[in-house]
């Protein structure tokens, strides 16, 4: 049986979780928090979550674990079979993954653990922030979905902005979701789906937990 490394914190191993569930494959899910120990990098070589551990060995890294379940499981599809349709959904991925999610990331510190403002982060993300909206804004045709149809993309995008959103909002006073016309309700759609609505669901008591072990 396939095993996903990691906690439902974080929204890479959301994407991950809720892949796994609309394709109706079985898993196991194994508590696991990111680290530098050697045993832990002997699986995931950066250290990182999720991990996949299939029969075969482990898998790290978001995209690739997406594109191995696609593989292994391309029915229901989450990537069109066209190829022009599949790369324009996989170049909507690494837009939210380069120019929103990653940008966004470098206010966590400050955000959910309280740390100090980092400057060089308030004044850089920014501009790659609204680049990455402009570019999503273009690209997507959100009708009800980023690409029309449902997609991994639509997962991506769900567990980017389900953080990147109250980050901005919280350093810059900025809706960045409002940027974008119709993605929040292709998110809210998202959500609605019965894998979305149960790692949702799972998210909010996971960081309810961590918060408070926090505090």
């Amino acid at each position: 049986m396939i095993k996903v490394h990691g906690f439902a914190v974080s929204n890479y191993y959301n994407m991950v979780k809720f892949a796994l569930l609309e394709k109706g494959l079985d898993f196991e899910e194994v508590h696991a928090a990111p680290s530098q120990e050697s045993e832990f990098k002997t699986n995931s070589p950066m250290g990182k979550i999720p991990c996949l551990e299939t029969d075969q060995g482990f898998l790290t890294e978001t995209a690739v674990i997406l594109d191995y379940l696609e593989a292994l499981q391309p029915n229901p599809a989450l990537i069109p079979a066209d190829a022009f349709s599949a790369a324009k959904v996989r170049e909507i991925m690494k837009v939210l993954e380069l120019y929103i999610e990653l940008p966004a990331r470098r206010h966590f510190s400050e955000v959910i653990f309280g740390g100090e403002r980092n400057e060089a982060a308030f004044n850089e993300a920014k501009p790659v922030l609204e680049n990455g909206l402009k570019a999503l804004k273009q690209l997507g045709a959100f009708k009800p979905y980023i690409c029309g149809e449902f997609s991994n993309a639509d997962i991506v995008a769900a567990h980017t902005f389900n953080y990147a959103t109250p980050v901005c909002q919280a350093v810059y006073d900025w809706d960045i979701t409002a940027e974008v016309p119709g993605l929040q309700e292709s998110i809210n759609a998202t959500n609605e789906r019965d894998a979305g609505a149960k790692v949702m669901s799972d998210h909010q008591v996971a960081l309810q937990t961590f918060m408070e072990s926090q505090s």
